[in-house]
């Protein structure tokens, strides 16, 4: 996949079409490229094996899908869009928190939020940590869509709380920001992509995570 191909439109469109496919064996054919996909990655996917997984023929599954790397698109961007532009916060101004939420209260929303967007689509998103592994020119377009559409709306969010006295004065938003990341992050991976299966209680998780974070870990 071309970095080049990677923009706002383009990842809006790509997920509007995979979550809204047109015909069942579409549906088929992106549920067999998820899976696969997640599995292998690009190069380890062969597109004999998808269609044989979608129950269609591979000429069948190149008329929806011209190329293997265009399926890919389709399949990838639904999960570049979830983490780059996370559009059910910033639009219910989840992201910013409304102006009476307290700093704890607002940070178990987001992650519970991520959480749940990282588990709906684990597959995906385990395909997309890989490709921004592997692939340079991605890597340095997400992190421009991320930086302007995640991380300044989160440091306004960090002034705020700053200023209404829940942070540290001496603290800077940019070092409260990038805890609250790797933080949840962390959480995030263990719990929806390497040990999906563990016996979790994510209201727990969440708890101990923003307790965590306001109190530290000292005795």
């Amino acid at each position: 996949m071309t970095a080049s191909a990677v923009s706002v439109g383009a990842l809006k469109g790509e997920s509007a079409r995979y979550h809204k496919p047109g015909t069942q064996k579409e549906a088929d054919i992106l549920e067999a490229a998820t899976l696969i996909f997640g599995e292998k990655g690009y190069d380890g996917a062969r597109t004999a094996e998808i269609a044989e997984a979608a129950g269609v023929t591979e000429r069948t599954m190149f008329k929806y899908f011209r190329t293997k790397e265009a399926l890919f698109r389709r399949v990838m961007f639904p999960a570049l869009l979830a983490a780059a532009m996370p559009r059910t916060l910033i639009d219910a101004g989840q992201l910013f928190g409304r102006d009476g939420e307290s700093f704890a209260a607002w940070h178990r929303n987001i992650l519970g939020l991520r959480l749940q967007a990282a588990k709906e689509a684990a597959p995906q998103f385990r395909l997309l940590v890989g490709a921004l592994m592997t692939d340079e020119a991605l890597r340095r377009k997400t992190i421009r869509l991320w930086r302007d559409n995640v991380w300044k709306p989160l440091l306004v969010s960090m002034r705020r709380f700053r200023r209404r006295g829940e942070l540290r004065a001496e603290l800077r938003p940019e070092t409260v920001a990038r805890a609250v990341i790797s933080l949840n992050l962390g959480y995030i991976v263990a719990r929806a992509l390497l040990s999906p299966e563990g016996e979790w209680d994510d209201r727990t998780e969440i708890e101990e995570t923003v307790a965590l974070l306001l109190r530290g870990a000292a005795g």
